[in-house]
C-alpha cells in the first residue's frame, strides 16, 4: 500500500469535495477515485466522508444562532440562515 503526503490527501478531499457541491453523486466520486488515483470504492469512501464532514463544518452556523438568540438579534440569525441556504444552493 503506498503512503500520500498531506498536501495529496487535502487535495483529493477537495477534488471529492467539489462533486456533491455541483450536485454530482457517489458514482462519481468513485469514478474520479478509481480514474485519478486508482483507489478502489472502500478506499475511496475514506475521502468522501472527510469531503462530507467538512461540508457539514462549513454549514454549522448553530454558534451564530445561539449567541444571536442569547443577544436577541433575530436579525443576525436570520441573515445567517438565509446566507447559509444560498451557499447550499437550497434557494433555487
Amino acid at each position: 500500500m503506498a503512503y500520500i503526503t498531506k498536501v495529496e490527501k487535502l487535495r483529493r478531499v477537495d477534488a471529492i469535495r467539489g462533486i456533491p457541491s455541483r450536485g454530482g453523486r457517489r458514482s462519481e466520486c468513485l469514478e474520479l477515485a478509481a480514474t485519478e488515483w486508482g483507489l478502489k470504492p472502500r478506499s475511496a469512501d475514506f475521502y468522501i466522508q472527510e469531503a462530507h464532514q467538512q461540508i457539514v463544518q462549513d454549514f454549522d452556523i448553530n454558534p451564530v444562532m445561539e449567541k444571536g438568540t442569547e443577544t436577541n438579534q433575530m436579525s443576525a440569525v436570520t441573515t445567517a440562515v438565509a446566507q447559509a441556504i444560498k451557499l447550499a444552493r437550497l434557494d433555487r
